[in-house]
C-alpha cells in the first residue's frame, strides 16, 4: 500500500489531482479493453449478437469503450484547459527546442526530466491523439455494426490495427514512467537518510 501512495505522490509532481484520477481511470479502462478483446464473440459478422452471457465480453467491450470515450474527452479538455495545446503539441507552432534538448540528453543515455514542450509532453500529446483515434475507430465500427453494414468488418479490422498504437504507447510511456519513478524513489529515499 505504501508503494501505491508513493506512485500517487509521484504523479502529483507532474499532474493535478483531476488529471491523476482521469489518467488512472483511462489506464484501467484501456488495459481492461485489451484483455476483454481476447474473448469477444460475434464481431466477425455484421449481424449484432443478442445480449446474453455468450456475448458478455463483446458487450462489455462496447460498454467500456463508450465510457472510455467520455473519460478521454474529459481528460483532453482538462489537460488542454490546465496546460494548453502548445504544451503537448509545441511542434505545431515550430517550438522544438525543448524537444531537441531532451533528445540530445537521451542520446547521451541520460533520462530527461518531464518539462513543458519537451519529450515527455510531446509523448503525452501523441498518446491523447492515439487514444482518440482508437476510440473513434471503435465507435465507427460499432455504429456500422448496428446498421448491419458490410463495412463493419473492415472498420473492425482498422480498429484492431490501430489498437496496436495504444499497446505500444502503454509499453513505452509506462516503461519510461516506471524508470522515472524508480529514479525519483531512490533519490527521495537517499535524501531522507
Amino acid at each position: 500500500m505504501n508503494l501505491i501512495r508513493k506512485i500517487w505522490h509521484f504523479f502529483g509532481l507532474y499532474q493535478s489531482h483531476k488529471v491523476r484520477l482521469l489518467h488512472c481511470a483511462v489506464l484501467i479502462f484501456v488495459v481492461a479493453q485489451i484483455i476483454i478483446s481476447n474473448w469477444m464473440k460475434g464481431t466477425k459478422s455484421s449481424v449484432i449478437p443478442p445480449v446474453d452471457w455468450t456475448y458478455f465480453f463483446t458487450w462489455a467491450h462496447v460498454t467500456i469503450g463508450f465510457c472510455l470515450f467520455f473519460i478521454t474527452l474529459i481528460l483532453i479538455v482538462v489537460c488542454f484547459h490546465e496546460r494548453g495545446m502548445r504544451y503537448f503539441y509545441p511542434y505545431l507552432w515550430g517550438d522544438v527546442v525543448p524537444f531537441k534538448n531532451d533528445i540530445k540528453q537521451l542520446m547521451k543515455l541520460k533520462l530527461p526530466d518531464s518539462t513543458p514542450k519537451g519529450l515527455a509532453s510531446v509523448v503525452q500529446g501523441l498518446g491523447l491523439g492515439a487514444l482518440s483515434i482508437v476510440i473513434i475507430s471503435g465507435m465507427v465500427w460499432f455504429f456500422l455494426w448496428l446498421q448491419h453494414s458490410p463495412s463493419a468488418l473492415e472498420a473492425r479490422s482498422i480498429h484492431k490495427s490501430l489498437t496496436v498504437l495504444i499497446e505500444i504507447y502503454i509499453y513505452g510511456h509506462g516503461g519510461f514512467g516506471l524508470i522515472h519513478f524508480v529514479l525519483w524513489y531512490k533519490k527521495s529515499k537517499n535524501s531522507h537518510q
